[in-house]
């Protein structure tokens, strides 16, 4: 059986079972099909929240079949083809019930390649022969350079790199007066560096490696010239199932919301909404704080404002965050208003909720502009909670 990225038509199969996902198949009861050119078929069934894969020359009874050669179904499953653009490229189809094999998709934890190691050698022979495909053209306009490697140790190795007429190649030799010539004593550290593993500075401060020639070629150019070299084994870690447990945290304590706020909850139990006034400048507080917040002085005396005001600002709000205290979020749209509240002046705006069919009538005011009249719309039973007032409504 022919490989893939070094994997078998027969290992995406046989992986199956291991990677199936019981909570993923609840609602699912179907056989599927697949159809691999010049591989073989398979059946798979799933049934109960369990599977079975069997081989099978026969899938007309499949409510889906996937139909692909091997060298796309594995790449589909190994992450190195784009499922999409295969599928409109037609390298692979699906024949029958297409949203019925949707649901394969949330079947199985991801096919992850089997960890293997490479020696320096090996990434060395990759990094270069992966040159010429990832040399950028467009970025090479009018430059004639060359880039010298050379790279020390057991397994290192010299290299050269050379830009004319928009056009890269690469020897295994360092030839003629390289632009730039990066050494390093060991190979590794060059593997490590070009990896991430390691930074320049730290290099070249310990004296492992140095530059000799136009150093700013190498540092401005190759960049720009070159698509960063992509580690073949990034990625290759075992997907692990996420644990997951829904629980609201519940802590039991007494919150004490001291004389002022107290005030102004226990007037809610009595349909009254108190402010608190400032004895230095006259200014309202809402909801009321122990101290004025431009005086800086204790504010003892209260106020009844409202109940009715109007609006001076409004959120249309369509994606909620959950409460912190619940971890339920609001349904959506709703509308989020600050009320100016009778006998308060200015920013001192009560912030609370529309009535939901009576967004889109809703007009902020600004400056003398007034806007739209409401009324709270009081809980039956109140306990003495900003949520004694329902919501405010149009005052009509």
């Amino acid at each position: 059986m022919a490989e893939y990225w070094g994997v078998t038509v027969a290992d995406i199969f046989n992986s199956m079972p291991e990677r199936f996902r019981p909570e993923g198949a609840k609602d699912v009861e179907a056989v599927f099909g697949y159809d691999i050119k010049d591989e073989g078929k398979w059946q798979l069934t799933v049934k109960n929240n369990a599977m079975t894969l069997a081989k099978t020359d026969d899938l007309s009874h499949c409510v889906a079949t996937m139909a692909a050669d091997g060298e796309t179904f594995v790449g589909v499953n190994v992450g190195k083809v784009d499922a999409t653009n295969a599928f409109i490229s037609g390298k692979f189809r699906i024949e029958g019930d297409m949203a019925a094999f949707g649901k394969t998709g949330r079947l199985f934890r991801k096919f992850v390649l089997a960890k293997k190691e490479m020696t320096t050698r090996e990434y060395l022979a990759d990094m270069f022969a992966t040159i010429v495909p990832r040399f950028k053209a467009q970025e090479a306009e009018g430059l004639e350079a060359s880039f010298a490697f050379d790279l020390g140790g057991a397994e290192g190795g010299q290299w050269s790199v050379f830009i004319k007429d928009k056009a890269c190649t690469v020897t295994t030799t360092i030839e003629g007066k390289p632009t730039v010539t990066l050494e390093f004593n060991d190979a590794r550290d060059y593997v490590d560096f070009i990896l991430g593993k390691i930074d320049a500075q730290s290099i070249l401060a310990a004296g492992k490696a140095a530059a000799k020639g136009d150093i700013n070629m190498m540092a401005s150019k190759w960049p720009l010239l070159f698509e960063k070299y992509k580690d073949p084994l990034a990625g290759n870690v075992q997907e692990q199932e996420l644990l997951t447990l829904k629980k609201t945290i519940s802590i039991n304590q007494r919150f004490a919301t001291g004389p002022v706020m107290g005030k102004f909850l226990r007037g809610l139990k009595d349909k009254k909404i108190y402010a608190n006034k400032c004895p230095r400048c006259g200014r309202l507080q809402l909801p009321p704080r122990e101290v004025c917040a431009e005086c800086r002085v204790r504010a003892a005396e209260f106020v009844e404002v409202g109940p009715k005001g109007e609006v001076r600002y409004m959120d249309v709000v369509y994606y909620a965050l959950p409460d912190p205290l619940t971890g339920v979020a609001r349904e959506t749209p709703y509308g989020s208003i600050n009320i100016l509240l009778d006998g308060c002046k200015g920013n001192e705006t009560l912030p609370h909720f529309i009535r939901k069919d009576q967004i889109e009538k809703i007009q902020a005011g600004w400056n003398e502009n007034k806007g739209t009249r409401v009324r709270p719309v009081w809980e039956e039973n109140r306990s003495g909670d900003i949520w004694d007032i329902k919501y405010f409504e149009i005052d009509e």
